[in-house]
């Protein structure tokens, strides 16, 4: 048993290490990267399988999955588009009477458009490859859209002829406007799931 008395007097117990984040210079951590052992705040902590990451380590682990060449990024868009001017044409076509079959062809023409770009690139998966699908399905609703807006534009500059149709009219277009637009963000929300998160 050592003796106290005779512990050397200059031996000083080294004080922890104190982390701080490599992002955030000022926030003192505990936490370090598992895999680069970089310092790491619990703002930039990814919590995966194997133990906290940071994000730059988690972004690299899942580029290995994305294997879609900017080549795939052009026939997505040249599959899509035209998918959505059909889908979006149709869903123009819908009134107000088959609003309950609206809600079910917006997410059934997202699957469609999703699963046959899907196929049409090789089934390989691109990190915004969602994005430029969703964003065809935006623009193979706007032509119908459009004009839908110009009619409500006309209504309103020509607001004092004749109220009574001027008021039918507006009803119509804003039914028919909104109809699109709610096919438009269903039909983008479920290529979206199946496109980040399906497949």
């Amino acid at each position: 048993m050592s003796d106290p008395s005779r512990a050397d007097p200059g031996a000083v117990a080294a004080a922890p290490e104190e982390l701080f984040c490599a992002n955030h210079p000022s926030v003192p951590t505990a936490l370090r990267c598992n895999r680069c052992g970089k310092p790491i705040c619990v703002k930039c902590a990814v919590l995966t399988p194997v133990g906290y990451r940071c994000k730059e380590c988690v972004r690299g682990q899942q580029s290995i999955f994305y294997t879609a060449g900017l080549g795939d990024y052009v026939i997505a868009v040249v599959v899509a588009l035209p998918l959505s001017l059909l889908a979006g044409f149709l869903a123009s076509l819908m009134g107000g009477f088959l609003f309950y079959l609206l809600i079910f062809a917006g997410p059934l023409a997202g699957r469609v458009i999703a699963d046959v770009t899907h196929r049409a690139v090789g089934r390989r998966r691109g990190r915004y490859l969602w994005l430029a699908v969703c964003a065809c399905v935006v623009l193979g609703a706007l032509p119908f859209v459009a004009p839908s807006l110009l009619a409500l534009l006309a209504m309103v500059l020509a607001g004092g002829t004749d109220a009574e149709l001027a008021v039918a009219g507006l009803g119509f277009s804003l039914l028919r406007l909104g109809f699109v637009i709610l096919y438009a963000v269903l039909a983008a929300g479920t290529a979206y799931s199946r496109l980040r998160f399906g497949k």
